[in-house]
């Protein structure tokens, strides 16, 4: 898989801690270039899955906090 660069990995980190992404809460998310590019409950799913989608990109990969998880 590709690398991406500082700037592309700082952008998708910042569209994750922005966006709202409460309807894939509990769930892990690929993000390419600010969007969301697949979503699954499997770490490992996830990635196979965006591996056959987009074989050169490394995805910013992360889960969604559960709805009850509460951040003070």
């Amino acid at each position: 898989m590709e690398n991406m660069n500082f700037n592309s990995d700082f952008k998708n980190y910042d569209y994750y801690v922005n966006a709202d992404l409460t309807v894939y809460a509990g769930e892990w998310v690929a993000i390419i270039n600010k969007k969301v590019v697949a979503h699954e409950k499997s770490v490992k799913k996830l990635i196979s899955k965006v591996k056959e989608s987009y074989p050169k990109i490394t995805p910013f990969v992360v889960k969604v906090p559960a709805k009850e998880i509460l951040i003070w």
